[in-house]
């Protein structure tokens, strides 16, 4: 059978880039002090992938191991607009987020407990993203007008 012409476009494999190292030294330093997101990440999107797509990126974000807030992103901004997505999980009320995250834009801090869209405009610094609980699963996503994720400031090693 010929492969179909637009099965390119259809993405099932987790074809994700690999994180900033200080995301990844982060990451195990959480893990170490047991202050950590149990997550999974699902599925990426960019032209590396599928030649002009825009970015975006999906995770299921499962629970927080801990006493203490687990930050998972540094401040830092784009030069492209993107929107980021919590969505609760629970059938009987999926507005309720069951978390509480504290998300910066600009120099305004919000605390997040209902699923919502973020816009953050380009060149707006946005983050640091703070879970401070998840008490149900989260779905978790960002989307770019970029093809891909790059940042105009906040760099990590």
């Amino acid at each position: 059978m010929p492969e179909l012409k637009y099965a390119k476009y259809i993405i099932t494999e987790d074809l994700a880039r690999t994180p900033p190292a200080g995301f990844l030294k982060r990451r195990e330093e959480q893990h170490k002090s047991g202050n950590y997101l149990e997550a999974t990440h699902m599925l990426s999107l960019s032209d590396a992938i599928a030649k002009g797509a825009l970015y975006c990126d999906t995770v299921w974000l499962w629970d927080k191991k801990g006493t203490k807030s687990v930050a998972t992103e540094i401040a830092h901004s784009h030069d492209f607009d993107e929107i980021l997505g919590f969505m609760g999980s629970r059938k009987e009320n999926p507005k309720e987020l069951n978390a509480e995250i504290e998300f910066w834009l600009g120099d305004e801090q919000y605390i997040i407990t209902k699923s919502c869209l973020i816009f953050a405009p380009r060149n707006i610094t946005h983050c640091p993203l703070v879970f401070r609980r998840i008490d149900s699963p989260i779905l978790f996503f960002t989307v770019g007008n970029g093809t891909n994720y790059g940042r105009a400031t906040g760099s990590e090693a």
